[in-house]
């Protein structure tokens, strides 16, 4: 770890040599398929090890961070058969990474399954991650609505229909129930993504949404809600032995039409912009308190370190209502702990390690609390891969700029971090970035991300002008002379792709 760094954090732990020493006791392996979201813990860990599934542009500059293992470039056959960490915990080429490492090692998981549990215990792997009964019952939109009510949480309206009763009614029944534009969800059954919200503003927004929820098997019941004019936020928490962390209020980048490029607007997440803020103090403290309150319920569930929830903020009333549990790192990560360390505090995947290795060191909570709370002009947004099948040029990850007027991009240097950005006009291109000759996977909600080193947003649906442009530009770009897969073109070898 970085002196420099180190002797800040000291100021919020004192005992930070002896909390390192004791982390490091075991190599610490994160598992997953993209490296970025995993990279803040080799900021202050000497002992850790990141184990990719994909390859991308981002591993060249990445390796200069962290160490990184990349199955598809020693193993491309077996990555494409990866589809979850299951599959992959089962497999005999990573049973024998694992044989083969010398120093002792955990695993570490963003969120667990089952299955993942099952495997992990039956080839009696060490592990940090949470128990899936350690949340089962607030990872479904609709227990976690319910989870709301019981813990006298301000709540916000719902109608709870079967599947059949509601594909039987009509676009008027529906906006009948409040007067205004309502908003469904699966309750019973978790879509990340696209198509996992439905604004139904208009008969056509309805015929989609009854199409997709048509042809969905997989839930039996949905939840509706009157659609509320505002901003969509989010808070994360962090369960410690010493209390709940929590973050600033975050605002939540949905729906932008640049970065969808076409594609429909289904409540799509795509980044945050923790340079905006449009709410007063009370609202924050508001957010906070609920924040604090699932947490201590997790708590109590055997829940450790890292979750979120998403809220819906009500800017004509001031109001507040959570609507969304993760209990996982989010999209949030690691560019909010990024930012926090570049306001020189430890962020919370420390103090996740910490927590789930059950090390009862000590560490300043108020102080800390307080950092995690101090904002940057930063911010991050998605590109969606809808349209583009192969990366026809290359992008390097690292740090961009661009031309106003033209919107002509030119790599500037390698970076990962917010350090790495020298002027505030300029732009990273990041994580998952593919790279040339590279297909590009269709059913995932982002490509990669842009991150900028100041406030790019207007609210959770509109960016600066310039910004779009820029984003426009470059899903043009990337868009150009594409053939779809399964096109007569495709088929007889016109696609580059290999």
């Amino acid at each position: 770890m970085d002196k420099v760094l180190f002797e800040k954090w000291r100021k919020y732990i004192p005992d930070l040599g002896e909390a390192l020493r004791r982390m490091e006791e075991k190599n610490i392996i994160a598992v997953g398929v993209a490296p970025y979201p995993r990279i803040i813990p080799s900021v202050f860990l000497d002992h850790y090890l990141i184990y990719s599934v994909k390859d991308a542009a981002d591993i060249d500059v990445l390796k200069k961070y962290a160490k990184i293992l990349c199955l598809e470039e020693k193993n491309p056959k077996l990555a494409n058969k990866v589809q979850a960490t299951g599959y992959l915990l089962n497999n005999y080429a990573f049973q024998g990474f694992l044989k083969a490492q010398r120093y002792p090692f955990r695993l570490m998981f963003y969120q667990t399954t089952k299955k993942i549990v099952e495997t992990l215990e039956r080839l009696q792997l060490p592990w940090i991650g949470n128990r899936p009964e350690s949340f089962e019952n607030v990872v479904l939109k609709g227990d976690f609505r319910d989870l709301v009510k019981k813990l006298s949480l301000p709540s916000i309206p719902d109608w709870r229909l079967s599947r059949d009763e509601f594909l039987g009614k009509s676009f008027q029944e529906l906006w009948d129930h409040w007067g205004r534009t309502p908003v469904v969800q699966r309750a019973d059954f978790d879509v990340a993504g696209e198509m996992g919200t439905f604004f139904l503003k208009t008969e056509a927004d309805w015929q989609l949404c009854h199409e997709m929820l048509s042809k969905d098997t997989r839930y039996t019941t949905v939840t509706i809600s009157p659609f509320i004019t505002g901003n969509s936020l989010s808070m994360l928490g962090c369960i410690t032995r010493q209390g709940v962390l929590s973050s600033t209020l975050q605002l939540q980048l949905i729906d932008v039409p640049e970065s969808l490029h076409g594609q429909p607007a289904t409540g799509v997440f795509l980044g945050h912009d923790w340079g905006f803020q449009d709410w007063p103090e009370s609202v924050e403290r508001t957010a906070q308190d609920v924040v604090e309150t699932v947490g201590r319920h997790l708590a109590t569930q055997g829940f450790k370190g890292i979750f979120g929830i998403d809220f819906i903020y009500d800017t004509t009333t001031k109001e507040i209502f959570p609507i969304e549990c993760n209990p996982r790192f989010t999209g949030a990560l690691p560019i909010y702990s990024l930012m926090v360390i570049a306001n020189e505090v430890p962020p919370m995947e420390f103090f996740h390690i910490l927590t789930h290795l059950n090390l009862d060191i000590p560490f300043d909570f108020e102080s800390v609390n307080r950092g995690l709370k101090k904002r940057r002009p930063v911010a991050h947004i998605s590109l969606t891969p809808k349209g583009a099948y192969q990366m026809k040029f290359s992008l390097p990850a690292g740090i961009y700029s661009y031309d106003p007027v033209t919107m002509d991009i030119q790599f500037q240097r390698p970076g990962a971090f917010l350090s790495d950005f020298k002027k505030d006009n300029e732009f990273m291109l990041i994580d998952s970035l593919p790279r040339i000759g590279g297909r590009i996977i269709q059913n995932v909600p982002r490509l990669c991300k842009l991150i900028f080193p100041r406030t790019i947003a207007h609210s959770s649906f509109e960016i600066d002008k310039e910004v779009g442009r820029l984003i426009t530009a470059l899903s043009t770009a990337l868009r150009k002379n594409q053939v779809r897969p399964d096109s007569e073109e495709a088929v007889s070898g016109g696609s580059e792709e290999a």
